[in-house]
């Protein structure tokens, strides 16, 4: 078990069910290596803050070259693409911060629905290792 707790993992190590719990896809990920595989569109759950964050797979330190120094990368919020100046590495190093709160002004803070979208596309054919992406997560 991947990101549970010790007394958690404990406890569904006993169970004749423990099967049921398991997470089948412990290293993996949504990825593209060429322009033509497409953009990928995530409909984000209505949020509070507006913080997004996106984590690449597979390695420990692959955030920054994968998201924020990869300039074969388009990462679009609301149909604008995002200013990579403004990305961090955050929390660890696998993840990348794209927004820390919700845009106030222009077409990426419309959301007519309550929900925002994420996109990402290649521009061009990428070179060294595909941009996997493993999680997105907001609050």
């Amino acid at each position: 078990m991947y990101m549970v707790g010790k007394q958690d993992t404990a406890l569904f190590k006993k169970r004749e069910d423990s099967e049921m719990c398991r997470h089948l896809d412990a290293c993996g990920g949504i990825s593209a290596r060429k322009k033509e595989d497409g953009m990928v569109v995530f409909r984000l759950p209505k949020m509070e803050v507006g913080l997004v964050v996106i984590c690449g797979c597979c390695g420990k330190n692959v955030g920054e070259a994968m998201f924020i120094e990869n300039e074969s990368l388009e990462i679009s919020f609301n149909t604008v693409p995002l200013n990579k100046t403004t990305f961090d590495v955050w929390p660890n190093k696998k993840c990348v911060r794209l927004l820390k709160k919700f845009p106030t002004s222009g077409r990426e803070s419309e959301t007519p629905t309550g929900h925002h979208y994420l996109a990402l596309k290649l521009l061009e054919d990428q070179q060294g290792a595909d941009v996997r992406i493993s999680h997105v997560f907001t609050i």
